[in-house]
């Protein structure tokens, strides 16, 4: 499994997560098959009328995305391309690769 987590600093495990989604500096890839995580900038473009930020995510290639928060919208789309949307009350980047089978479905949406 691939997991695209939003954050808000590139300190690796110990990153602090982002309370929404589209608007985090950076995320965080983790492959559960190595263990391996990867932090990257944040280069979602919103005002691109051919790809949507979800078209741009998917080019990561991610199976799930955790966050606290994200646009109905963005919910949606991920679903729509197959893209599992989770979350959970937890700080770090450490926390949630701790609690993978804890993890919830993100229902509700931010308001955005």
């Amino acid at each position: 499994m691939r997991i695209l987590i939003a954050i808000n600093e590139n300190k690796g495990i110990n990153s602090k997560l982002s309370e929404h989604f589209g608007h985090c500096p950076y995320f965080a890839i983790y492959e559960t098959s190595s263990s391996k995580i990867k932090i990257i900038e944040n280069k979602l473009n919103h005002l691109n009328p051919f790809s949507s930020p979800i078209d741009q995510i998917k080019k990561l290639n991610p199976d799930t995305i955790f966050s606290l928060g994200m646009g109905k919208k963005a919910i949606e789309l991920c679903e729509k391309k197959g893209i599992k949307v989770k979350t959970g009350n937890y700080k770090t980047v450490k926390e949630v690769l701790e609690n993978l089978e804890k993890l919830q479905d993100l229902k509700l949406d931010c308001g955005h």
